[in-house]
């Protein structure tokens, strides 16, 4: 991390700062490195060294606007979906023209770009609650401008890592993103929340503006390998993203697993990651804002199922092992439901981080390692599209189902679709099973 952070805010010399040590490619990787050697190329380190300062903005922009639409100014669940919803809705109409931006632009330039825009939607944001001025409509706005920047810069981010790191370090590498991105999700909501106990609504936004700032030093220095254009005219950006879409459903192992995604991503995941934050204040008649331990619990089993796959390297029947973790993960978030105190939803939580160490590592280093360079930000376009985008939708729809139903139910049969769907395709796809 010092390196990281001498490498940054460095003016540099008369060349470019990685000149004798430039990123290896698949051809020239080591046949054998350390689980962690990704971290002593100075671009990855970097580029890590910024992820965790957006991770960490990330993880807790959910929270914060939920947070402030349930305590501070009162609503209820429905109108924290409507927020949530803004937030994930622009990932629909960006994430696939912003993967196939991430094959054609400078990747460096669009991360800047989309930080700052980040920042300045977190500074306005922080003005209007300082003022009295943040209605839900007035949020609404700017958590559609936070989604739109996150969704841009997103596939550019998950892009990077292969085009940095060798194939025998990619594992690695995912896995250290990982532990940058779960140590956020420890993070996130509990500093978000000490600080806006301390200096209020206001002033948590504001320290996302200062901490995705200080992340922008990290970029100043990126280097990015040249990629090979490609020979012949130009094409539209629909017809790129078709491509992309095309190789994932040309494989049937790659097809398989973005259903599974696509199925989390509308029942699991908003389940855990939103509804909860309503269930622990309607159901168990906490302060939504309690709901932060929470999440820095699964947080904790996120990194230590992470650090597990790091020290383990390149891992055989990494399909299997994606949907044994959606099984559990699917277990644990059905038992969430059901919980009647506080406190049993802890050692859920943490078990459902243990699992989604395994479920987040294995997912990106098997589309990675199966999707050629030239494809990748299309691919992972797609990819945060489901991850990100579906969210949201999922999130209104338990949301319109916990008014009928109850926010426990909701949380429960939405868990239970995801256990049966991926335990069939456990039985019946050999394919995924075997991946690697």
């Amino acid at each position: 991390m010092v390196d990281a952070m001498t490498d940054a805010v460095s003016t540099g010399s008369s060349g470019p700062p990685d000149e004798a040590e430039p990123a290896p490619s698949p051809s020239s990787a080591p046949a054998k490195v350390s689980p962690s050697g990704a971290l002593r190329l100075p671009n990855f380190r970097r580029l890590w060294a910024n992820n965790i300062a957006y991770f960490i903005a990330f993880n807790a922009l959910r929270f914060v606007f939920s947070w402030y639409v349930l305590d501070g100014l009162l609503l209820a669940e429905r109108e924290q979906g409507y927020i949530v919803f803004a937030l994930g809705i622009p990932a629909i109409f960006l994430v696939l023209q912003a993967g196939a931006w991430a094959d054609r632009l400078n990747p460096r330039r669009l991360l800047v770009a989309t930080q700052v825009g980040s920042i300045l939607v977190f500074v306005g944001t922080a003005l209007l609650i300082a003022s009295d001025r943040a209605t839900l409509g007035w949020l609404v706005v700017a958590a559609v401008l936070a989604g739109a920047t996150s969704s841009v810069g997103q596939p550019v981010r998950a892009s990077l890592v292969p085009a940095i790191v060798g194939r025998d370090q990619l594992f690695g590498a995912i896995a250290l993103n990982a532990l940058a991105m779960t140590s956020s999700m420890i993070l996130g909501p509990v500093l978000v929340q000490l600080v806006g106990n301390r200096f209020g609504f206001d002033g948590a936004f504001w320290f996302l503006a200062i901490l995705l700032t200080f992340g922008l030093l990290f970029l100043r220095s990126l280097q990015i390998p040249e990629r090979v254009e490609p020979v012949g005219p130009k094409r539209s950006v629909r017809a790129d993203t078709v491509e992309a879409l095309r190789h994932v459903v040309a494989d049937r192992s790659l097809r398989t697993l973005f259903l599974l995604l696509a199925v989390a991503g509308v029942t699991v995941n908003p389940a855990v990651m939103i509804t909860i934050q309503a269930f622990v204040k309607e159901e168990l008649g906490r302060n939504s804002g309690d709901a932060a331990p929470l999440f820095a619990v699964m947080g904790i089993g996120l990194a230590i199922s992470s650090f597990v796959v790091m020290r383990k390297g390149d891992m055989p029947n990494k399909g299997a092992a994606f949907q044994r973790a959606m099984m559990v993960g699917a277990t644990m978030t059905l038992l969430m439901g059901q919980t009647t105190t506080y406190t049993m939803l802890f050692p859920l939580m943490f078990g459902m981080g243990l699992a989604g160490g395994f479920y987040i590592n294995m997912n990106q280093g098997l589309i990675q390692a199966n999707t050629p360079q030239p494809l990748m930000g299309r691919v992972m376009g797609l990819y945060t599209l489901i991850q990100v985008g579906f969210m949201p939708i999922g999130a209104l729809i338990l949301g319109l189902i916990a008014n009928v139903v109850g926010i426990g139910n909701t949380i429960s049969g939405a868990a239970a679709v995801a256990l049966v769907i991926v335990v069939a395709t456990y039985i019946t796809g050999r394919d995924l099973r075997a991946l690697s």
